[in-house]
This record gives C-alpha cells, structure tokens and sequence, in this order.
C-alpha cells in the first residue's frame, strides 16, 4: 500500500508528459504506414504472392544506396540479424542474410543466400539459392515519383519446414510493412 502511494503522485506528474508522448509515437507511425500504400497477399495453396506499393520521400540514388546496403542491413531492418555480401561480380551480388521474423508469440528464424541482379537505381531481382524457403524471389522496381521515389515490390515464395507451418497472410504482411517501414525510415535518415 504504502508503495502504491508514494508511485500515484509522481505518475499523475508524468501523465501530460506520457501522453505527449503517446500522441507523437501514434503520429510518427501514422506517417511511416502512409508511405506504405499498399501491400496484398494472394495464397494460393502453399504458395504466396506479395505486391507492395510504397512511396520513399527520397531521391533514387538515396533510395538504392539504402535496398544495396547489403553489409549494414543488420543495423535498421528488424528482422534482420547478419548480412553479409559473400560474392561480387559486374551487376551481381550474393548476399546472405540470417534472421528471426516475429509476429504475436511466432517467431520463424531463417537463413538465406540470396542472388541478386541489379539494375542500378531501376531494379534489384532476388532469387534465393539457399535458405529456409523452398522458392523466394523478389523484383524491387524504383520509379521517381515527384519528390521521392515509388518502390514497387513483388515477391512470390514457397516456405518450407516450420515456415511453412506458421506462415500466414497477416504474418506476411506484418513482416513486409514492418520491414519496409524501416527501409523507408533509413533512407529518410540518410536524406537529412
């Protein structure tokens, strides 16, 4: 009793200030999910189809130094543990990457060895040639869009194992708009 007293006047201090707060979080992630405008998911058996459209606030040439950063990605994508570009030649690049995607109590480690065929500042294809999913591959288009950049992204991708077990259109969902939530953020970040 006597703790919850002495705890009611200083929270009652610091209510304007949490609510504060709470108003410009609600904002700041208001803003990120508008610049998502759209993501939608067909499944089609154990199949699944993702096309995203989302605005970046960023010339190009920022926009593709933020989706090429391969080695740093660990740093600003949730989802992601370890990257690493493991080989280099002319426009292609193998990355391999290592993570854990949550949503709710699910969480689905994975580890992938990607291709990748770019096209700078236009293109950036994906093809897996190792990992966790049975089939991934991803075509990341870039068109300038007024004063930013329009990223389209299709993925199509089979899972396997534990993934193919969890995995559902919410779950995927969750995971693209978290993902490219902080794609966007960084390329802000590095436009100031």
């Amino acid at each position: 009793m006597v703790t919850a007293g002495l705890l009611l006047p200083f929270s009652i201090r610091l209510m304007p200030t949490l609510a504060l707060a709470l108003l410009l979080a609600g904002r700041a992630n208001a803003g990120a999910e508008t610049l998502i405008r759209s993501i939608d998911i067909v499944q089609d058996a154990d199949a699944y189809v993702a096309n995203a459209v989302m605005f970046a606030p960023v010339p190009a040439s920022i926009a593709w130094e933020v989706l090429t950063d391969f080695d740093h990605m660990a740093a600003w994508v949730p989802n992601v543990r370890e990257s690493k570009v493991i080989a280099r030649e002319a426009d292609t690049v193998t990355v391999e990457q290592q993570g854990v995607a949550k949503f709710g109590l699910v969480t689905l480690p994975y580890t992938s060895v990607r291709q990748l065929q770019l096209d700078a500042q236009r293109t950036v294809r994906s093809t897996q040639i190792k990992g966790s999913m049975r089939r991934f591959e991803s075509l990341m288009t870039l068109t300038p869009d007024g004063k930013g950049t329009q990223l389209n992204y299709h993925l199509e991708m089979v899972p396997a194992g534990l993934a193919a077990a969890a995995l559902s259109k919410d779950f995927l969902k969750h995971e693209l708009t978290e993902q490219f939530s902080a794609i966007i953020e960084e390329m802000a970040r590095r436009s100031r």
